[in-house]
C-alpha cells in the first residue's frame, strides 16, 4: 500500500500525443490556472451532493435498525442493495463520461440517446452461490424485485449531472440530492407507519421515489445548460462518433460491473465466517458510516476531469486531492479511535453491545480508506481525461481479484471475523487499483515525453 501511495504522489503528467488521444476525444484547452479557492468552490457542492447521496443507505440503515427483527432486516438489506448495485453498474460512469464529453449540443444529444431478480436465478445466486442464510435471502427477495427498474432514473440523472458539472453548475447538483434525501425520509416515515413489519420493502419503494424526483429536478437546468453549448465541438469540428463513444465508455461500464460484483463477493465471504447474520448486519452499518467520507471523494474524479486540463492545472488538482484525502481519513480516524464513536453509533443506530463491538472494529480497520479512495478518484479522472479507460477496467479487474482472494481465504482463517474480511477486501482492492493506475499514468507520461522529444 505504501508503494502505491508513493507512486501516486509523483506529478501526474498528461500525455497529449495525437496517438493517445483521438481527435474526437480532444479537450478544450484553458490556459487559466485554477486557484485553490476556485477548486474548493467548485468541489464543495460536489462533495456535499455526494455526501448527501451516501446518507441514503445511512438513513435506511437507521430506519431498519429500529424495525422489528432488526438484525435480520439489516443483513437482508446488505444483500439486496449489493445485488441492486450490480444491476445499476453499467450506468454509474455516465456521470464522468458526460462531464468529459458534453462539449457541444451534438455530443449532448448523442450521449442522451446512449444513456437512455425477477427470475429463478435468485435462489441459485443468493442461497447457493453466495451462501446467504435462508432467512436473510427470503427477506431480501421482494425488495430486490422492486429495485429492478432503479437503474433507469439513475442513468438519466447521472448523465444530466455530468452536464451540470461540466458547465460549472455544481450547486444545482447539491440541491437535487437534497430533494432526493427529503423525499426518501418522507417516504420512509409514511411507509413505516403503514407497513412497520415490512420496512425493507418500504425502503426499496422509498429509494425508487427519491431517485425519480431527483432525475426530474435536474432536467430543466441541464437542458438550459445544453442551450448554451455550441452546436459542434469547436476544437474538433464534429460530434462524437458512435464507435468512439462506445470504445470510450465500454471499459467504464465493464469496470463498474466488476466493482459492484465485489460487494456480493464480500457479503459471501462474511456469510462464510463465524456469526454470519450478526457479521452481515455489522458490515452494513460499517459501510453506512464509511460512505460519508467516501461520498466527498467521488467529486474529486469530476474535479480532475473538469479542471485538470493542463499539466500545471493537474498538478494543482493533485495537491488539492491529497489534502482532501488526508483530511477525510483524519476525520474518520478521529471517530473510530476516540470516544466520539459512542455518541455517533448510539445516536444513529442504537446497536446492541455485541453488534456495536463488531462495527467499531470495522471502522478502525477502514480508517485509511478515504485517502485511498481520493487517490482512486484522482487517477480515474486523469485516465478518463486522457482517454485511457481501458486502464481503469484493468485496475478494477485486479481489485476484484483481490476481493475474491480475501473472500475465499478469509473465512478459512479461524481468527478472521466477518468485518475483518470486509475491511481487508476493501483495502486490498483499493491498493491494487491505485497501484495499477499510478503505474499506468507514469508509463503514459513517459510515452508522451518521448513523443514530444521526437517532435521537438
Amino acid at each position: 500500500m505504501a508503494i502505491c501511495i508513493c507512486l501516486t504522489f509523483r506529478p501526474l503528467a498528461i500525455p497529449c500525443s495525437v496517438e493517445q488521444e483521438p481527435k474526437s476525444m480532444s479537450r478544450t484547452t484553458h490556459d487559466t490556472l485554477p486557484s485553490y479557492r476556485h477548486l474548493l468552490v467548485f468541489f464543495i457542492p460536489l462533495a456535499l451532493s455526494n455526501t448527501l447521496m451516501t446518507l441514503e443507505p445511512l438513513i435506511i440503515n437507521t430506519a431498519l435498525s429500529r424495525a422489528p427483527r432488526a438484525e435480520l432486516t439489516l443483513a437482508a438489506y446488505d444483500v439486496m442493495f449489493g445485488i441492486s448495485l450490480v444491476i445499476e453498474a453499467p450506468v454509474i460512469m455516465l456521470l464522468s463520461a458526460s462531464t468529459a464529453l458534453t462539449r457541444s449540443k451534438a455530443a449532448f444529444r448523442r450521449l442522451a440517446r446512449f444513456s437512455v431478480a425477477l427470475t429463478p436465478l435468485y435462489g441459485w445466486l443468493v442461497r447457493d452461490l453466495m451462501d446467504i442464510p435462508p432467512a436473510v435471502a427470503e427477506v431480501a427477495r421482494t425488495p430486490l424485485i422492486i429495485m429492478v427498474i432503479w437503474s433507469l432514473p439513475i442513468a438519466w440523472r447521472r448523465f444530466l449531472q455530468g452536464v451540470l458539472i461540466r458547465y460549472d453548475r455544481t450547486p444545482v447538483v447539491t440541491m437535487a440530492t437534497a430533494v432526493r434525501l427529503v423525499a426518501l425520509v418522507v417516504a420512509l416515515v409514511i411507509g413505516g407507519r403503514l407497513m412497520p413489519e415490512r420496512m425493507l420493502v418500504v425502503g426499496a419503494v422509498a429509494m425508487q421515489v427519491a431517485v425519480f424526483l431527483e432525475a426530474i429536478f435536474v432536467t430543466p437546468p441541464a437542458l438550459a445548460a445544453m442551450r448554451e453549448m455550441p452546436e459542434e465541438d469547436p476544437d474538433n469540428g464534429g460530434s462524437i462518433g458512435w464507435q468512439a463513444l462506445i470504445s470510450f465508455y465500454q471499459p467504464l461500464a465493464t469496470m463498474t460491473i466488476l466493482r459492484q460484483i465485489g460487494r456480493p463477493m464480500i457479503s459471501a465471504g462474511i456469510a462464510a465466517a463465524a456469526l454470519p447474520q450478526l457479521s452481515l448486519a455489522a458490515w452494513s452499518v460499517v459501510l453506512s458510516v464509511v460512505l460519508l467520507p467516501f461520498g466527498a471523494t467521488l467529486g474529486l474524479e469530476q474535479l480532475a476531469i473538469a479542471k485538470g486540463r493542463t499539466p500545471a492545472a493537474m498538478e494543482r488538482v493533485r495537491r488539492f486531492v491529497w489534502g482532501a484525502g488526508l483530511a477525510l481519513a483524519g476525520g474518520l480516524a478521529l471517530v473510530a479511535f476516540t470516544p466520539l464513536v459512542d455518541p455517533v453509533l448510539d445516536g444513529m443506530f442504537g446497536l446492541t453491545p455485541e453488534l456495536k463491538s463488531l462495527v467499531v472494529s470495522g471502522l478502525r480497520l477502514m480508517a485509511v480508506m478515504p485517502l485511498l479512495q481520493s487517490l482512486q478518484a484522482l487517477l480515474r479522472g486523469v485516465a478518463i481525461d486522457q482517454n485511457r479507460t481501458r486502464d481503469i477496467r484493468t485496475a478494477m479487474a485486479l481489485a476484484l481479484a483481490g476481493v475474491g482472494l480475501v473472500a475465499l481465504v478469509g473465512p478459512r482463517v479461524s481468527f478472521c471475523l466477518g468485518v475483518t474480511i470486509g475491511a481487508a477486501a476493501n483495502l486490498v482492492a483499493a491498493a491494487a487499483e491505485v497501484g495499477w493506475l499510478a503505474w499506468r499514468e507514469r508509463r503514459a507520461g513517459q510515452a508522451a515525453r518521448r513523443a514530444a522529444s521526437r517532435w521537438g
